[in-house]
């Protein structure tokens, strides 16, 4: 049996829920092509910011003896005038015709 969250009080009558439910229901179930277009804008962009975002790299799994202990160091990002600097000292390949 499914289980329902609980909305709160207004939680069925929130602008998003009624989108989301007309995209589903009345755009991709049943072919109104507005709804359609709203439910790729709404589900969409969801789905774009997850494939596209940060994903998280395992770098190694090993288990800990007594007396061992484990450092984590963040990589800082790098700054937009470190980038800038580093595309402006890259080599630049131009393709030439003979």
């Amino acid at each position: 049996m499914a289980r329902v969250r609980p909305r709160g009080r207004f939680g069925l009558l929130s602008p998003s829920v009624f989108l989301r439910q007309g995209a589903i229901y009345k755009g991709f179930l049943g072919g109104s092509r507005g709804w359609t277009v709203l439910g790729v804008a709404l589900f969409g962009g969801r789905f774009v910011k997850r494939m596209l975002g940060r994903n998280e790299e395992v770098v190694a799994v090993e288990k800990l003896q007594p007396g061992q202990f484990v450092r984590i160091e963040a990589i800082p990002m790098k700054t937009k005038a470190d980038r800038r600097a580093a595309a402006a000292s890259a080599p630049v390949f131009s393709r030439r015709r003979s």
